[in-house]
């Protein structure tokens, strides 16, 4: 997560003090970035609007910061507090809507305020419920306008459609002698030949190509675009498109254009007919159920290729195919590979997998030791963090008391020495220097409050795993095996000859009539290899299992095997620590 710090003061009197708010505010940002270091968060650049004032978004630095983010190279943007962004609705929402649009969160440091979380998502939807009611009357207005010019057959923008030029000063479309042969030409191959591929291959052995246009890129450089071949999706937009038949469109309506036609009403009507016709029906058009749970996440050990997903040919008694995991190399060469793990059925194969984890979330034993470890860790890392809050809390005090008595020494007085005013001095950057010492010690607290608690969510939620995730629909069982799992490798293992896996994350399967060995990474937390070590000293029976106790019919895996599956990252991060049911919403 590559981090950007962004920081504001409103003076340049305060910008150039020797020890700024801008230095303070950098301070505890860097701070908040190096306690989230384990999630994976790095510094990605700092940017200062030092001296300009937050009533609007004319800033350099926060142009830059935006620049950037739309460029793809800020995930998180960090700041002191929400005012240092705006210190209105309205422009905190638009410089929101720039993140949501790029993918990017935004935290607060001191305020709790984390757009990757839900709480942090609800304090934003509270903040800026004003503004969006604001904005969703200005797009009212708005569509209420375009409804207004369709209506009145004027177009309202976009793309301008191949076949026609747009003038700025007439606001009209008008055929263009070129490109409009090819709109004639597309739809008068469509009826005859009723097949959009055969379309798509005719045009481009023509020579014709998709509408060629200019854009203004970044810093003002204009850039050509288009003139690309032509595919089924763009034949098929062209022969649904009113607007060659002089029509205007708006939401399901068409109303008739100012613009002239390019197809006449009834050619136009008899290849949408066409169309139409070779639709598959709706239900048939939706995705199917074919979902692959572990889809991107397993990986052939033979061959160190993907194994990719798919559906067989032949289907079962309800008419469903049967689905499997493919190595890229046999899907490529066929029975000509040489890839001894080939496929694997992928319900089967998944089921290892679910009943691995869930055999882990029964095991009191190493689910009592696995918490008792978590909040040890975070125990012992809490004290000395709470003993440093009262020093601090106490040091502030003093500080206050002394700022106070000089004050009143201030009022008495009307020659003040020199020294007097160095102390004031001193003290007053001495008790800003501990106030953001403080908001760094708060921070680590909070980080290691949530670690105790998210132990115990993980215990009841592991406990409750296997009932959990087979009641969820196979769209939401996929996406929570992808929030868990980081790989898996799954290598050819033959028992009699080959010795029972040792390596970390490893453990023997059978699927149907042959052996593999399953390699599984999840998603970590930093102490998780101290809890593989509590385990790795149990007894040699009871670590490996023995080979008689292995079940065929449901392969079973010894959840001690699992001990070395250090996947309480991904459930931290994604469990609520409220309501450990949240996975079943």
């Amino acid at each position: 997560m590559r981090c950007a710090i962004y920081t504001r003061v409103s003076t340049d009197e305060q910008a150039n003090k020797e020890f700024s708010s801008l230095e303070s505010q950098r301070e505890v940002c860097e701070h908040y970035i190096q306690v989230q270091k384990e999630k994976g968060w790095v510094l990605g650049g700092v940017y200062e609007d030092p001296g300009y004032s937050g009533k609007d978004l004319e800033r350099p630095g926060i142009n830059e910061l935006l620049a950037d983010v739309k460029m793809g190279r800020i995930d998180v943007v960090l700041t002191y507090k929400i005012d240092r962004i705006a210190r209105t609705l309205r422009d905190f929402y638009r410089f929101w809507e720039e993140l949501e649009e790029n993918k990017a969160s935004f935290v607060s440091a001191t305020q709790n305020f984390d757009t990757s979380d839900s709480m942090g998502m609800l304090m934003l939807n509270i903040l800026l419920s004003f503004a969006q009611f604001e904005r969703d009357l200005t797009i009212e207005r708005t569509m209420s306008k375009m409804a207004i010019r369709a209506q009145r057959g004027k177009w309202n923008g976009g793309w301008v459609p191949i076949g026609y030029d747009y003038s700025k000063h007439s606001q009209l479309l008008s055929p263009n002698p070129q490109e409009k042969k090819i709109v004639k030409e597309i739809f008068k191959l469509y009826i005859r030949t009723r097949k959009l591929g055969k379309v798509q291959n005719e045009i481009n052995r023509r020579g014709h190509r998709t509408k060629s246009r200019v854009v203004i890129a970044r810093g003002g450089k204009k850039k050509a675009i288009g003139s690309n071949r032509f595919d089924e999706d763009s034949i098929k937009a062209i022969l649904r498109n009113p607007i060659y038949k002089g029509f205007i469109r708006y939401k399901n309506e068409f109303f008739p254009g100012e613009h002239e036609a390019i197809i006449d009403a009834k050619t136009w009507e008899e290849a949408n007919k066409i169309l139409d016709q070779g639709q598959r029906p709706k239900a048939l058009r939706l995705k199917d159920d074919h979902i692959h749970l572990l889809k991107g996440l397993v990986r052939c050990g033979d061959c160190g290729l993907t194994m990719t997903p798919y559906p067989s040919g032949k289907k079962d008694k309800a008419g469903r195919p049967y689905l499997y995991y493919s190595c890229t190399a046999v899907s490529e060469s066929g029975r000509h590979s040489s890839c001894r793990v080939r496929s694997l059925p992928a319900r089967e194969f998944e089921r290892i997998v679910k009943t691995a984890i869930s055999d882990l979330g029964k095991d009191k034993d190493l689910l009592e030791k696995s918490v008792k470890l978590a909040n040890q860790e975070a125990g012992k890392s809490i004290k000395p963090l709470l003993r440093e809050e009262r020093r601090l809390r106490d040091r502030t005090s003093i500080l206050t008391r002394e700022i106070n008595r000089i004050i009143n020494i201030l009022k008495r007085r009307d020659l003040i020495s020199e020294d007097l005013t160095k102390e004031y001095k001193e003290l007053i950057a001495e008790k800003e220097d501990v106030k953001h010492r403080l908001e760094k010690n708060r921070i680590d607290i909070e980080r290691n409050q949530k670690n105790v608690l998210s132990a115990d969510v993980i215990q009841k939620a592991l406990r409750n795993f296997s009932g959990v995730i087979d009641a969820l629909p196979l769209e939401d069982q996929k996406e929570l095996m992808q929030l868990l799992i980081r790989e898996i490798v799954v290598s050819p293992f033959d028992p009699k000859k080959g010795k029972l896996p040792r390596e970390k994350g490893a453990f023997p399967g059978k699927i149907r009539t042959k052996w593999y060995k399953i390699k599984m990474s999840l998603h970590q937390t930093p102490w998780a290899d101290s809890l593989y070590e509590v385990f790795r000293t149990s007894s040699e029976n009871r670590f490996l299992g023995s080979p008689g106790r292995t079940r065929t019919a449901d392969p079973v895996v010894n959840s001690h095997l699992l001990c070395q599956l250090s996947y309480w990252g991904s459930l931290e991060d994604y469990i609520s620590e409220d309501d450990p049911q949240i996975i079943m919403k």
